[in-house]
């Protein structure tokens, strides 16, 4: 019942987050901004993943400390708040300062996760791995759709305040729902002792710096995805965008699950595996030339991100201290959100300079990248979990 209440919430928290990026330029142009939309869009995209990466470590101790209940309760509700307040905001300055309130607030998803982590079976943990991160895929699928509804019927405005109100749900819901919590064990050291304790941790720091990569890999090509697709379909640009953007989703949805079944690989190899593979798909989208084979080929990719992700957080959730493990989840959401903003940056930059493909080509050889670096990950052994 935990792990299904848990998913529920992660699949609203998702839902929301997605829905609101796509119409960030439109709501710019309804605030009355006539010029640099794409820069102020981009800024206030960063604001937002900035502010999430200085506060994820901090919040993630937090937890250690006062569980991660409280910690999805203060992410839903802070959120929508945020959220709400937003629907009334003016211009582009207002929406920058507010979605970089936002991201201090977050971590909504990242609590869920430790949350599972910290209550599943060593024998389960990657099964329950997967059906939050399927949760999560399925959320992120629906919510450019479930948006552009909203949107349609309220006005973009109206639809901030619905996800507002959904975020909430997601906050209350571990409350509402009796979802169980073991008590939690207060340990002396300070929120600044646990993120070093966690640095210091070899494993985890590799487990980090792969993660960190991955999410560079992932964003180089978001800046010019639009772009591709504009050169390949000019007539229906918009429509194959978003089928582009959304098919990634449905493919990790499909193969999440599945990958937390698997037993007969070492996690190890797993997480290698579905990186180099990630990696070979990746430099193959860079010769697509029909909208045809860039939509398998993000499809295929899919699978590969499902066991990056799932290999990758059981990872973090088997080299840490149980003790400190929302400070280990909380660090690496912190370390990834600066991989966002260095792989959109870098993707957009290789582009510009040498051509559409390369934001590809950045992302295939920063996948190559992680996996070298994966060969320093030792496979851990199982913990026995508390309950």
């Amino acid at each position: 019942m935990n792990l299904f209440l848990i998913s529920t919430g992660v699949f609203l928290a998702q839902i929301v987050f997605s829905s609101i990026s796509p119409f960030l330029p439109s709501l710019l142009i309804e605030m009355g901004l006539e010029s640099n939309i794409p820069l102020w869009s981009s800024l206030i995209f960063a604001a937002n993943s900035l502010t999430s990466g200085i506060m994820a470590p901090i919040w993630g101790a937090v937890s250690d400390r006062y569980g991660k209940k409280p910690m999805m309760a203060r992410a839903g509700l802070g959120m929508g708040v945020v959220y709400f307040l937003t629907a009334f905001s003016q211009n582009h300055i207002q929406l920058l300062l507010l979605r970089a309130l936002n991201g201090i607030f977050s971590g909504y998803i990242p609590a869920a996760v430790t949350f599972v982590a910290s209550t599943s079976r060593p024998e389960n943990l990657s099964q329950n791995i997967g059906i939050v991160n399927t949760a999560s895929a399925v959320g992120a699928i629906s919510g450019p759709l479930i948006g552009g509804i909203l949107a349609k019927i309220f006005g973009i405005r109206g639809s901030l305040m619905v996800t507002a109100f959904l975020l909430a749900i997601a906050g209350i819901l571990p409350y509402a729902t009796g979802v169980k919590e073991p008590p939690v064990e207060r340990n002396s050291r300070s929120i600044r002792e646990s993120i070093v304790d966690t640095l210091k941790n070899r494993q985890l720091f590799v487990i980090f710096m792969t993660g960190f990569l991955i999410q560079a890999a992932l964003m180089a090509i978001i800046p010019t995805l639009n772009l591709v697709v504009r050169n390949m379909v000019p007539e229906n640009a918009e429509f194959y965008t978003g089928l582009v953007f959304s098919i990634i989703g449905i493919s990790t949805a499909i193969a999440s699950p599945l990958i937390g079944r698997i037993k007969s690989i070492p996690l190890t190899t797993l997480y290698r595996l579905t990186i180099i593979g990630g990696c070979l798909i990746a430099a193959l989208q860079g010769f697509a030339h029909s909208i045809l084979s860039l939509l398998i080929l993000r499809f295929i990719f899919g699978f590969f991100n499902a066991g990056m992700t799932v290999a990758g957080n059981v990872l973090i959730a088997k080299s840490g201290d149980s003790e400190n493990q929302g400070s280990s989840f909380g660090v690496y959401n912190g370390i990834i959100s600066i991989g966002l903003v260095l792989g959109s940056t870098l993707g957009g930059v290789m582009s510009n300079r040498f051509g559409l493909s390369y934001s590809f080509f950045t992302s295939a050889l920063l996948l190559l990248a992680s996996f070298f670096l994966s060969f320093l990950i030792k496979e851990p052994e199982d913990r026995k979990s508390e309950i």
